[in-house]
């Protein structure tokens, strides 16, 4: 290809050298006719471009033969005086002539020699432009070799560029993986930190609900000795019973006795005295009788008014002592509680009075308790029939409690089968509870693999963040440098390193160009003395040409093997994008997964407003059965202005009511005031959670602008390859094509490693996420059945409830003990409301549990992304870090080849140059080889305002490359600030959102206070409610014992009016009654007891006092 590029051109310098030759041989022989004053032909020349030297030395001799043979023709002629003088002078002549011809044959043999150094001069001047027009075609040949190149490199560079576009859109795919695989972890982490907290108030609820079982199974300890209790009464009370039908037996025939004494003895002022005093007498035994009963009342009222006030005070402080271990031991309770029920009944409160009275009156009889000291019959007639009734009023009670008891046994069979029932119950709920234990520890169970996989994330996260750290203590270590990452960085030295080497390489060219010009006029003068080492030189230059043309050829196949590559990276991309169309279908599966999740929350949401409307139903029914409450008050004043009568005696209970009234009022106040706050804070929680919103989607904007530094970011590094791209045109690069095109295979590979890893990962977390959907359905069937037992245990309740009702009208009659068991019966009716209220608030914490276990869901997926967004990170920094070094590495190898070549160049310059001022120096002397000069300035002039042009376009290259590496390192100057102020931004952002979080959970564990306190103040106010029907019930005892006692005394008034009308009628009958019944048991009625005659009295009292004298 070099031949036929050289035949022409070659052969077209060959013919203008020789013209050129022809016509300095023309224009030095038209100087030597000049000298030699002859015409002489010195314009034969020859082709070869030689001079006749011959020829014209032939033609002098003839002309000096002419000139001698001259004088001598007119000495023949004629010979004059003259001739002497013309010998004289022709001799001079002639002396001068061969002088002149010496000097002539001189300069001849000078110009033949410098004629023959100037054709050896052009010669080499004709081979050095031979070899200039060749190493021109060279350098023509290697420039459209360059452009082959880069172009190919254009191509691979384009195809590298899109491979390195597919690879950040897979490298921003995988962020975002990341990052749903952090927000899962964060999900999780917080469901797992709530279902710990959920675990440890369960088992406190646990604790607490084993602690109730023992309360309650001491209390039904209790009950069992209270009943054993009332059985030994009850004994007790059949022995007293049958010990006063023994006494009244022996009453009667006492009473017989001093019957049969005193009818013999009869009189009208002894009877008028007995009248007297038998009246009033009786009156006032009755009415000490009547305040007895009523002290009797009071006490009992008052001592079950403190055993109310210390059953909650009891309940309060054994429970926190049986936690704590120090158990108060239920057989002491049960014997104080016995012993003080036995001192507070009627019973012994009789006995005692007896005892009392017997023991200040020692002679007092112990049947019938008269005083044997006093002498005064009436009295003693009037106190023993008093006593009478006393003893028969004291029957008809122990008759009462003998029904009542044997009622309340027929009772306590039935409460016991409602205890089997609730002992069933609690073994049911005890069942339930170790079934959810169960399921607490199959939760830990994942809950502990999940932390086992957040630790290995957080490892990989802290490992990364470690690096991270180590590189910008690197950054900024070096002072000099901006802060930006490490691959551009290094990228930004090797552009400016390659620009001062290409600035210094342009400022060596131009002071080689101004010494080349300076030596070319010195080249000229030492060509001659070089010409074998320069021929030496041609064959060496060949041979690197053959060698150029081998490595071209070589270049080409390289050419060839690369495109062969691009296909195959080419396929590579399409299997890849084929993998992230597959990516992408399992997103949106994911997506549709993740919808389904935020139905089944939307669910959950209703299910919460439902159970908010029926609280707000039930708060309805509370209202109204406040307003009932204050109706019942209102007819309890009715009925307070009804009886102002016996207002006095009943001044306590009208206060202690009022108080309970202005307590009831001031709770009723609390409980508003508390609503108020809880309508405060939740509306503070909806403005709160308003504001999390916003300031997510604050952190939402940012983290797309940071996607948009991010991205011009990437744009600016692909201009920055696409510069050192069009800067490193050295052959090397395609090693370098192959090692990175290795280097993508391995990458390849190790990404659809990971893929398949994700896969199955992803695959694992879908199973995970079924098994716990199919936990919550589970557990929703076991909360819809547990609620179906609630509800016959609230059935179970309203019967209970109705048959307290009944209890509570038999409990008007009934003794302390029984109170307390109504009491008891009370409580547990409010700890089942408890745990109703208990209840709904677990089916809040298992609906709000759910929603927690989703967002933890998310959050492992999110903190997954992140931490192969963060591997994937890493591998492309030392990627990139490999890469640079090995273009480093080859870039420094290049150079020194370059200056290797450079400096062989310089030593052939150096020579040429040498060579070529000393042609100069030899050839300023003549005119003709000034005149080549000047063709050859020309030329050279020609060429170096090529060069000129070239250098100032390589100039201009460079400035503009200069400008836009500044305007472009002020660009990521600006960008890296905007970066780390969005930054900063950001960490505010997600700091005041921590802090947010902080400030909800605070206040969500205010509102579970809060909540704890109104069902406290709940609890309060059913027991106030049971102590008001309690007392209420109390006050209609008290109104009926006041019309019993209102109705005996307007009877006895009236009796006594009877009395006073028709005495002897009423003796009679009674004589005659008395004599009718001597035999069966004496029970006669109020009415009839006090019928007798006073001359029958005065006989009784002398015949008794005849009995008692000694």
């Amino acid at each position: 290809m070099y031949t036929s590029r050289r035949t022409g051109p070659s052969t077209d310098l060959h013919n203008a050298h020789t013209v050129s030759t022809l016509m300095r041989t023309m224009t030095t022989s038209a100087l030597s006719s000049n000298y030699s004053h002859r015409p002489l032909s010195r314009s034969k020349t020859s082709l070869n471009g030689t001079l006749p030297f011959r020829s014209s030395s032939i033609h002098q001799v003839g002309n000096r033969d002419h000139e001698t043979e001259r004088p001598h023709r007119p000495f023949d002629v004629s010979c004059s005086a003259d001739v002497f003088t013309l010998e004289t002078t022709l001799k001079s002549k002639e002396k001068v002539i061969s002088h002149q011809n010496s000097q002539i044959e001189r300069l001849q043999e000078r110009n033949a020699t410098l004629e023959r150094s100037l054709q050896e001069l052009i010669d080499l001047k004709r081979d050095l432009s031979n070899q200039q027009f060749e190493e021109r075609l060279k350098n023509d040949d290697l420039l459209r070799d360059l452009k082959d190149i880069d172009r190919l490199a254009r191509k691979v560079q384009a195809d590298k560029q899109f491979t390195v576009e597919a690879a950040d859109r897979e490298l921003a795919e995988a962020k975002l993986e990341i990052e749903l695989t952090l927000r899962e972890t964060q999900a999780l982490e917080n469901k797992v930190t709530h279902l710990t907290a959920d675990k440890k108030s369960l088992i406190e609820e646990l604790e607490i609900s084993k602690n109730q079982y023992a309360e309650c199974h001491n209390e039904l300890l209790r009950l069992q000795e209270v009943v054993d209790r009332v059985q030994a009464d009850k004994t007790k009370f059949s022995r007293r019973i049958s010990k006063l039908v023994h006494n009244e037996k022996e009453l009667l025939q006492e009473l017989q006795k001093c019957r049969r004494t005193a009818k013999t003895s009869t009189s009208a002022s002894t009877g008028s005295l007995a009248k007297k005093f038998s009246i009033p007498a009786r009156l006032d035994m009755h009415l000490k009788n009547v305040e007895d009963e009523r002290d009797m009342y009071k006490n009992e009222v008052e001592i079950l008014q403190r055993l109310l006030n210390e059953r909650p005070r009891g309940f309060s402080s054994v429970s926190p002592s049986r936690l704590r271990g120090r158990s108060v031991s239920p057989i002491n309770l049960s014997r104080s509680t016995t012993r003080r029920d036995m001192a507070t009944s009627p019973v012994m409160q009789y006995v005692k009075r007896s005892a009392s009275s017997c023991a200040t009156s020692p002679t007092r009889c112990t049947v019938c308790g008269l005083n044997r000291n006093r002498l005064s019959p009436a009295k003693d007639f009037n106190s023993y029939e008093t006593q009478l009734r006393n003893l028969e009023e004291e029957r008809d009670r122990a008759r009462r409690e003998l029904r009542k008891y044997k009622r309340v046994t027929k009772e306590k069979d039935v409460d016991e089968n409602q205890i089997s029932k609730f002992m069933r119950e609690n073994e049911d709920l005890q069942l339930l509870i170790k079934k959810y234990e169960r399921r607490l520890a199959e939760y830990q169970g994942t809950i502990k693999v999940l932390g086992n996989e957040r630790d290995n994330l957080s490892i990989l996260y802290e490992q990364t963040k470690e690096e991270l750290q180590k590189a910008r203590h690197d950054l900024l270590q070096n002072a000099q440098t901006p802060k930006v990452s490490l691959a551009a960085q290094s990228i930004l030295r090797k552009v400016e390193n390659e620009r001062d080497a290409a600035i210094l390489e342009t400022r060596t060219a131009t002071n080689e160009r101004d010494s080349l010009r300076e030596r070319l006029r010195i080249s000229t003068d030492t060509g001659l003395n070089d010409r074998a080492r320069y021929e030496q030189r041609i064959e060496d230059l060949e041979v690197d040409l053959r060698k150029l043309d081998n490595d071209r050829e070589e270049m080409v196949q390289q050419n060839h093997s690369l495109r062969q590559q691009i296909q195959d990276l080419e396929n590579k991309v399409h299997e890849q994008s084929f993998t992230i169309s597959q990516l992408n279908q399992e997103i949106n599966d994911q997506k549709t997964a993740l919808t389904q999740m935020r139905y089944l929350s939307e669910e959950a949401e209703r299910l919460v407003q439902e159970n908010q409307r029926q609280l707000n139903s039930k708060k309805d029914e509370i209202r109204a059965q406040e307003e009932k409450i204050i109706r019942l008050e209102k007819k309890i004043y009715e009925l307070q202005e009804a009886n102002k009568a016996v207002r006095d005696d009943y001044q306590v209970v009208r206060t202690t009511v009022q108080t309970l009234d202005k307590d009831k009022d001031r709770l009723c106040g609390e409980i508003d005031l508390k609503s108020e706050e809880n309508l405060h804070l939740t509306q503070e929680i909806n403005s709160k959670t308003r504001r999390i919103e916003e300031l997510n989607m604050m952190v939402e904007e940012l983290q797309s602008a940071l996607d948009r530094a991010k991205d011009d970011t990437k744009q600016k590094l692909k201009e920055m390859t696409n510069m050192r791209m069009q800067i490193d045109r050295n052959v090397e690069e395609t090693n370098e094509y192959r090692r990175k095109h290795d280097l993508g295979s391995r990458d390849n590979k190790r990404l659809q490693d990971d893929l398949l890893a994700l896969t199955r990962e992803n695959q694992t977390l879908r199973q995970e996420i079924q098994h716990t959907i199919d936990d919550k359905d589970d557990l929703k069937l076991q909360i819809q059945e547990y609620i179906k037992q609630v509800s016959s245990c609230e059935s179970i309740i309203a019967q209970k409830e109705n048959d307290r009702s009944a209890l509570v009208e038999q409990y008007r009659e009934a003794s302390n003990g029984l109170s307390r068991a109504q009491i008891t019966l009370a409580d547990m009716e409010s700890q089942a409301n408890n745990l109703k209220q208990e209840l709904q608030i677990k089916v809040a914490d298992i609906k709000r549990l759910a929603e927690r276990i989703d967002y933890l869901e998310r959050d492992l997926q999110q903190h997954a992304s992140v931490g192969q967004e963060y591997e994937i990170q890493l591998s492309n920094m030392n990627r990139s870090v490999q890469r640079n070094e090995e273009m480093i590495k080859k870039l420094q190898s290049d150079k020194q080849s370059l200056l290797n070549e450079i400096s062989n160049i310089r030593d052939l310059n150096s020579t040429l140059e040498n060579k070529k001022e000393q042609l100069v120096r030899q050839l300023t002397s003549k005119d003709i080889e000034n005149e080549q000069l000047q063709s050859a300035i020309s030329d050279m002039k020609i060429e170096i305002d090529m060069l000129r042009t070239q250098l100032h376009n390589e100039k201009a290259v460079v400035l503009s490359l200069e400008d836009l590496i500044a305007s472009l390192r002020d660009k990521e100057f600006q960008k890296q600030i905007e970066v780390q102020d969005k930054d900063t931004d950001l960490h505010v952002a997600k700091d005041r959102a921590n802090m947010n979080e902080l400030k909800i959970q605070s206040q969500s564990k205010e509102i579970a206070s809060l909540r704890t306190q109104i069902i406290g103040l709940e609890t309060d106010n059913k027991r106030l409610k049971s102590l008001l029907a309690n007392e209420r019930l109390e006050r209609e005892k008290a109104a009926q014992d006041l019309r019993k006692l209102t109705d005996l005394t307007s009877h006895i008034d009236y009796e006594s009016r009877y009395r006073s009308l028709s005495p002897r009628i009423q003796t009679s009958s009674s004589h005659t009654n008395l004599h009718r019944s001597p035999g069966r048991s004496y029970s006669p009625p109020r009415c009839e007891t006090p019928r007798t005659s006073p001359t029958k009295l005065i006989d009784r009292s002398c015949s008794f006092r005849i009995d008692t004298t000694p």
